[in-house]
């Protein structure tokens, strides 16, 4: 992971959810406040880590934004921090590489302030067991609209970006043990059962407010 040490911080973004059709922005069309769109892509990568056969998606992306205009089913303000990043998220366009977002759910023995706590440190677990080019959470997150159609109530949006399928593969987990180490610090603070995680391909219409 050297050199993946730059630290950001954008506070004020929004999270719209898609449960069934991700916005398409056509020819020219402007929307200066959307910052990225995540859109559900082939699903094998996740499958073949997770050694399953048949998966169904929960949802089908997200829309970044910096406005809470209704975009999509169920939307939030979050508070975005990277763990890590290089420059390839200040490039416009489709990202070359692959990404993995998860709406995160927390332990119900767990209040959220426990949650985050433990979601945050848990960074240093990922930055030395994990491969990822970038790595993002998304916490204390408020909803201004919709709701989630199974009635689960998201507490963190974790995206990770990996430089290519190849990486994915071999680099999802850097060392033997690594799995077996992630795994136990994750089910200390996060519900799996309602914990929903998708392939996606980000378009990013414009750079990082602060980077």
């Amino acid at each position: 992971m050297e050199g993946h040490t730059k630290r950001l911080i954008s506070e004020n973004l929004y999270a719209h959810i898609h449960f069934e059709r991700i916005p398409v922005l056509e020819g020219k069309e402007q929307r200066p406040e959307i910052i990225a769109i995540d859109a559900i892509s082939d699903q094998i990568p996740l499958m073949k880590l997770r050694g399953i056969t048949d998966f169904t998606p929960a949802f089908s992306g997200i829309t970044w934004t910096t406005s809470p205009e209704i975009i999509g089913d169920l939307g939030f303000t979050v508070k975005k921090i990277y763990a890590w990043a290089d420059n390839s998220l200040s490039a416009k366009g489709t990202y070359r590489g692959v990404k993995q977002i998860s709406l995160v759910c927390r332990k119900e023995t767990l209040d959220q302030e426990s949650f985050y706590n433990s979601y945050r440190a848990h960074a240093e677990i990922a930055r030395n067991h994990h491969g990822m080019q970038n790595y993002a959470q998304n916490i204390d997150l408020e909803p201004i609209y919709g709701s989630h159609p199974d009635g689960v109530e998201i507490d963190g949006i974790s995206e990770l970006w990996f430089a290519s399928e190849r990486n994915w593969e071999h680099q999802f987990y850097l060392h033997s043990n690594s799995a077996e180490i992630v795994r136990k610090d994750t089910e200390t603070f996060i519900d799996f059962r309602k914990t929903e995680s998708i392939m996606v391909s980000e378009t990013r219409f414009r750079s990082n407010t602060n980077g």
